[in-house]
């Protein structure tokens, strides 16, 4: 296991707890996009984490087989807790070495976990896995801080303290990474949506991070949590926020 994967499998509890789902419209779009081919009913999630996308993915496919590839020990034993009651299957893997037939699988998703794969080799691997005319799906829950008067505090405090941290660490041109992978039809999807919080779930949401978690390790938990609070009662003194976010779906054809 990598240092990233025991970086995460130490969040999983709080990680489940604290981040959100994705917007339903999303979800509509894409299957929307399925419908218009005959294709396997198998969908992977890979990178699945505790499952929070995984189990939006089955609503929306109720007709489909639904798995979720996980590499950290952790992370699949908090998604099985949560996920009791459906037909979801959870399984160690990772985005590069898919545990799946060639040409199986209908569609193939990551929800806020492209950051964390090495890119070519996953498109690659999807683009084995996939059907003809299979699709490929990236989801990104992406908070827009830079709206909010404390993002450069916390940026800042991030990049302090958090070895290698940038922040700008996400920024990718999916949709020409796509392209470049040989995916066709690409497109991107958007839609904006505020998440309201205190400040305890946002410290919760912001401790759910394997960057604020290098942070920790470097500082304590208890001077970490203290930071946080003190810029958000500078910024935030009313003991609420509300988070923008711009979710974000790129989809390609195999």
């Amino acid at each position: 296991m990598t240092d990233q994967h025991q970086a995460f499998d130490e969040l999983a509890g709080t990680y489940s707890k604290a981040r959100p789902q994705y917007p339903e419209r999303l979800w509509a779009v894409l299957r929307e996009r399925v419908d218009r081919h005959s294709l396997p009913h198998l969908a992977v999630d890979v990178g699945s984490g505790t499952g929070i996308a995984t189990r939006q993915l089955a609503v929306t496919l109720p007709e489909w087989r639904v798995v979720g590839l996980e590499p950290g020990e952790a992370m699949r034993a908090q998604a099985v807790g949560d996920s009791q009651g459906t037909a979801i299957e959870f399984g160690a893997g990772t985005a590069e070495v898919m545990p799946l037939e060639t040409a199986s699988a209908g569609l193939v998703i990551a929800a806020q976990a492209l950051h964390c794969f090495d890119h070519s080799r996953f498109y690659a691997e999807a683009r084995r896995v996939l059907a003809p005319d299979g699709f490929v799906g990236i989801l990104q829950n992406n908070r827009a801080l830079e709206d909010l008067p404390f993002f450069e505090d916390y940026e800042s405090f991030l990049e302090e303290h958090s070895p290698g941290y940038k922040r700008d660490y996400r920024d990718f041109d999916i949709a020409g990474e796509l392209s470049g992978a040989g995916f066709t039809e690409v497109s991107r999807l958007f839609t904006k949506w505020t998440r309201p919080m205190t400040h305890q779930l946002f410290i919760e949401l912001a401790l759910s991070s394997s960057k604020m978690h290098a942070a920790v390790r470097q500082i304590g938990e208890e001077d970490t949590t203290r930071c946080l609070r003190s810029m958000l009662r500078r910024h935030h003194p009313s003991g609420e926020l509300g988070i923008p976010y711009i979710s974000e779906l790129f989809t390609g054809t195999r």
